[in-house]
């Protein structure tokens, strides 16, 4: 009996401990009554991969609460409507907000517009009350000393050393928080690339500001840095270097490709920032058309199945996902819509061509396109389906746009992962699939001549003229 109730207790504690480990958000948002809030975290800071961990619906009374567990001090989204703030949260932490309304004077971005969160009762000590404090101390800085016509100058250089001893002493005693002393040192470090006069090579810059400091994943500050540092790395390293690479791509090795960047001196300490920027070079290589996209995307899949370090992983899988959801010849994402009660997915539109396109109906831009597109439609509709896609909008009236228009056209909630999962960012944004479900062009070409004067005209000419002629039945 008494091993039971030992037992009992010991869950008791447990649960107690879980329960005091959650973080919370609890807000007021008197412009989304009724609407959904939504919480995300970053995956990481080379994809940008969201994923959302808590929602709640915004009460009548304007409030709303967000609950969830956090491994590690995090950026957190707040997204409500089309509207998103950020903001830094610790584990445990419990934090009191505003999340206001899109500023009238803003133009409507359809991607999300983003407000300005307050915070109440925010203490000193918390993660955000630092950060905003030292950020507007920096950017007083900037805006009082630095132009582009002083930065090569002793003024501005002996005035950046100041600032620097100023933060330093002001932060002596805070040492604990690892989070803010990354944010600290390389926002100072970004402050480092503005001037030239006494300015350090790229070697000296890695053994001040990267050597032997522990390669920190969710510090955005830290990650922004370490990505500008090593951006486009292969056309700037030693040659032999570089062909050893290449030789490591074409055979989809991972170990021969690391073996060859730890000759690069910025790389040759630390595996882990190694194995990190190796994802990276890879991800910028992947459209180069040098180099083989199946064999990276094979060494991607190695280390996200094999690697040693859990934080690669996860980066080497959000990659793998970020190249294959929209690239030529890659499988089109499947989708959910529904259309006057029926549901229609991807295979609802196979056996013909598919022309999916994204739209803002309350921008005149956007319309003035439709109706550029409706004599292309009137040509090719035998061979291609055309369908509309636009988020759900009160102030837009459905049965109008379906007369006036003459293709397909879907009212589609903004939840709907269709958004997210054909990476619409902008409006209108249109993509060509083929019969068979495989992605043809994402973007693909519009009514309005690109560059190069062509249109989605031509292409829909193309397919027609190998429809006709017998080989345009296969990819």
């Amino acid at each position: 009996m008494n091993r039971y109730l030992i037992l009992f207790f010991i869950s008791i504690a447990s649960l107690q401990l879980h329960a005091q480990s959650l973080t919370e958000i609890n807000g007021y948002a008197p412009a989304y009554i009724g609407k959904e809030m939504e919480v995300y975290q970053i995956s990481d800071f080379i994809t940008m991969r969201e994923e959302r961990i808590a929602s709640s619906t915004v009460k009548a009374d304007s409030t709303f609460s967000l609950v969830f567990n956090l491994d590690e001090t995090r950026k957190l989204i707040l997204k409500s409507g089309n509207n998103k703030a950020s903001m830094f949260a610790n584990p445990a932490g419990k934090y009191e907000v505003l999340f206001q309304e899109k500023n009238k004077y803003d133009t409507y971005n359809p991607s999300g517009n983003f407000v300005e969160l307050i915070f109440f009762n925010l203490g000193k000590e918390d993660i955000n009350y630092k950060i905003l404090e030292f950020n507007r101390w920096n950017d007083e800085f900037v805006a009082t000393y630095y132009t582009k016509h002083n930065a090569d100058s002793k003024f501005f250089v002996a005035r950046l050393d100041t600032f620097k001893m100023a933060v330093e002493k002001y932060y002596h005693a805070d040492t604990i928080d690892r989070y803010f002393n990354y944010h600290r040192k390389y926002t100072i470090a970004k402050l480092d690339d503005l001037r030239f006069i006494g300015n350090r090579n790229q070697y000296e810059k890695y053994d001040f500001y990267i050597k032997s400091t522990p390669t920190y994943y969710q510090n955005e500050v830290y990650m922004d840095y370490i990505t500008h540092f090593y951006e486009k790395l292969l056309p700037r390293i030693n040659s032999e270097i570089n062909n050893q690479v290449y030789l490591g791509i074409v055979k989809s090795s991972p170990s021969a490709i690391n073996r060859a960047l730890s000759r690069e001196y910025t790389l040759s300490k630390q595996y882990k920032l190694r194995e990190l920027i190796m994802l990276k070079t890879l991800s910028e290589c992947f459209y180069e058309k040098d180099y083989p996209q199946t064999n990276i995307l094979t060494i991607l899949d190695s280390v996200a199945r094999f690697g040693k370090y859990p934080e690669n992983k996860i980066i080497a899988q959000n990659l793998h996902f970020r190249l294959t959801e929209l690239t030529q010849g890659a499988k089109a994402p499947d989708f959910l819509l529904k259309d006057e009660g029926t549901d229609l997915t991807l295979p609802s539109f196979q056996k013909k061509y598919f022309y999916l396109f994204f739209v803002d109906p309350t921008s005149l831009d956007n319309m003035k396109q439709m109706n550029l597109l409706k004599p292309i439609y009137e040509r090719y509709k035998e061979n291609i389906n055309f369908v509309m896609v636009y988020k759900e909008n009160p102030g837009v009236d459905l049965a109008k746009l379906k007369n006036e228009l003459p293709w397909k056209v879907i009212s589609s909630k903004e939840s709907n992962s269709i958004f997210k999962n054909y990476n619409v960012a902008n409006y209108p944004y249109y993509v060509l699939i083929d019969p068979f479900g495989y992605v043809v062009n994402a973007p693909a070409l519009g009514p309005i001549p690109n560059g190069a004067y062509d249109t989605i005209d031509k292409t829909f000419f193309l397919i027609q003229k190998a429809l006709k002629e017998g080989n345009g039945s296969d990819r």
